[in-house]
């Protein structure tokens, strides 16, 4: 993170995102998980994606130091470098070898991601086109859980199998130490 002034932040990644981009606030940038991630975090106001470099503009009063997590958090969990094409290999699997290959991606990618902020998640079952989850640890309660399970987890999801999404059947109210807190 590199400070440019009061309201904007550079973070470089590893590796270019893709092609250039500029989102705004209220902006559809559906097509790219991490500027819709970036823009759960109260304040940003403008997301540009230049390779490797990302641009956040937020508004001006509180301090990045504030924010700065909620930012890691969000890159860590959509900044996908040299993003695979989406194939729908499902037609080629049956139930039971469906679950297996989610729960593999679960084990594989997705939880070693969120264990690094105390949290785990628990592959239920896989039921037609919905998987099925609870979020245990950190994620349980967690501000941040809405975009763990829509642009980490689903988005995951999606890259193998575009007909898949994800249902949460986590009780969010009984969660005792998420990572962040609900800013309600």
């Amino acid at each position: 993170m590199h400070p440019i002034d009061a309201g904007r932040c550079e973070f470089r990644l590893s590796e270019p995102l893709g092609g250039d981009a500029r989102y705004g606030r209220g902006e559809d940038c559906s097509a790219h998980p991490l500027a819709s991630a970036l823009f759960s975090v109260p304040g940003v106001t403008e997301i540009e994606v230049k390779g490797e470099v990302l641009i956040v503009s937020k508004e001006t009063d509180s301090p990045w130091e504030d924010v700065y997590e909620r930012f890691s958090y969000a890159i860590a969990m959509n900044a996908r470098p040299g993003e695979p094409e989406v194939t729908d290999s499902s037609a080629e699997l049956d139930e039971d070898e469906l679950f297996e290959a989610v729960e593999h991606l679960f084990e594989t990618e997705i939880n070693p991601t969120v264990a690094t902020h105390g949290g785990k998640i628990e592959l239920i079952d896989v039921q037609d086109t919905e998987v099925i989850v609870r979020m245990m640890g950190g994620c349980q309660g967690c501000g941040m859980a809405n975009v763990t399970l829509r642009q980490g987890i689903e988005s995951s999801l999606r890259r193998a199998w575009p007909q898949l999404s994800v249902v949460d059947i986590t009780d969010h109210a009984s969660g005792s130490d998420p990572y962040f807190t609900s800013e309600k």
